[in-house]
């Protein structure tokens, strides 16, 4: 998708600080934080939305769960954390991805 802001982000058209990747998924800090932690993890394919996700987009999901393990082992948020994925109106970047919070939050996703 030519206008998607993440796909910019992956294409490298966008500059970001990279928090991890993978073949397929990309892991990036929030330029907004909005907690301590506020990573953003992305699959470098264009999926949409959650919904979107069928039994062929597996591997990346697996590698995008993986991925998010690691960063709350290596970002050391392992005791407090949660995962936040926005759908529908709630979603403003129309990319499947999912917001990795640790520490205090402050305010809501």
């Amino acid at each position: 998708m030519t206008d998607c802001i993440f796909c910019k982000i992956v294409a490298g058209e966008i500059p970001s600080k990279k928090a991890a990747e993978t073949i397929n998924v990309l892991a990036f800090y929030d330029i907004d934080p909005s907690a301590e932690t506020h990573v953003l993890v992305i699959p470098k394919k264009h999926i949409e939305t959650f919904l979107d996700l069928k039994k062929e987009h597996s591997n990346i999901l697996s590698q995008m769960l993986r991925l998010t393990q690691q960063l709350i082992k290596s970002e050391k948020i392992d005791r407090k954390y949660k995962l936040v994925i926005n759908g529908g109106e709630y979603q403003f970047v129309p990319h499947l991805h999912w917001h990795l919070l640790g520490g205090e939050v402050k305010k809501q996703v």
